[in-house]
């Protein structure tokens, strides 16, 4: 872990406690723009780039593409994390505009929740993007832009093949993320869309909300493989499928698939506790807001102001291309 992003992370867990520390005393990248007019010392734009959280791989992957397309364009990046605390991540944003930051990148830890925050910062002239998900109605809050992944698309990928593999015909089981997380359900759409095509694919237990976290699948898997006979188990994230494999074990004949193409999805597909992830790229995601925010500061406009990653279908016949 860098010494910024945990110097970012620190500050995260002080402003959840109520201490009264602002973004600018939070780590930032040092590249500088002399011609860049902005509030900064340096010289350079000021973009707070405000997580979720930062609790697995592919989070890691979203802040070190961050800081390296920020060394990149010359711009000051503060990172921090909410700790999926809507709250913490509303604070932050307050306080980073009343610091003078020219853009705030964000992820909503509540798509609804975060919509006036968004709007105030907006209305105070700070360029606004959200990453990875979206706010609700975000056009009507301000919001200049989105970079994400298509999520529906990802969830019918991840499920196609997962009914490719069973021949349309298997016992299954999903796990979720968070409950109204935005990208979850449109992931959980994409799994329905396809679904509907295969009436013999049965769902035998109820989706499990697992929190995007490893230990949590991994337990709650654990449970399951106690009381029903699996084919599939189809995750929203990788970090839950890796949780899956490390119940089932290496080659269990028990297909796992999730979403997001992180390197330790990479390693239980090289090692065989899952069969599949989707990649979404999210580093890409991170990157693209950076230019996007950068590209508006500089009085210039957007192509399109929803800026969609690819996805693709990564097993063992091609994990050594994105490794």
């Amino acid at each position: 872990m860098s010494k910024k992003r945990l110097i970012a992370m620190l500050m995260a867990g002080a402003m959840t406690l109520g201490v009264a520390t602002g973004c600018g005393n939070t780590a930032t990248n040092d590249s500088q723009n002399s011609d860049a007019g902005t509030d900064s010392t340096d010289g350079a734009y000021k973009i707070a780039l405000i997580q979720q959280h930062q609790t697995n791989a592919f989070q890691i992957a979203v802040s070190e593409a961050a800081e390296a397309k920020a060394e990149e364009m010359g711009v000051d990046l503060t990172i921090l994390s909410a700790d999926q605390d809507a709250a913490t991540q509303i604070s932050q944003i307050e306080q980073c505009v009343s610091e003078g930051y020219n853009a705030i990148l964000f992820e909503p830890v509540d798509p609804d929740g975060l919509c006036d925050a968004a709007k105030s910062a907006a209305d105070a002239g700070v360029v606004v993007i959200n990453i990875i998900s979206a706010c609700t109605d975000w056009e009507n809050y301000g919001i200049s832009a989105v970079s994400y992944g298509d999520n529906v698309k990802a969830g019918e990928t991840e499920m196609q093949h997962v009914a490719d593999l069973l021949n349309g015909k298997g016992n299954i089981a999903i796990l979720t993320g968070p409950s109204g997380d935005s990208g979850g359900l449109q992931r959980m759409e994409g799994y329905e869309n396809v679904l509907k095509n295969y009436p013999d694919m049965v769902q035998v237990v109820a989706p499990a909300d697992c929190q995007w976290d490893t230990a949590s699948a991994q337990a709650t898997v654990e449970s399951w493989l106690s009381a029903y006979d699996l084919d599939a188990i189809i995750c929203e994230n990788d970090g839950m499928a890796v949780g899956a494999g490390n119940a089932a074990g290496a080659n269990s004949g028990i297909v796992i698939a999730g979403v997001d193409g992180t390197p330790d999805g990479f390693e239980a597909i090289n090692d065989g506790r899952i069969t599949g992830t989707v990649s979404q790229n999210g580093g890409a995601m991170a990157a693209n807001a950076i230019e996007a925010a950068v590209t508006l500061l500089d009085g210039g406009t957007l192509d399109e102001n929803v800026i969609i990653t690819d996805n693709t279908w990564i097993d063992a016949s091609n994990v050594a291309d994105y490794e």
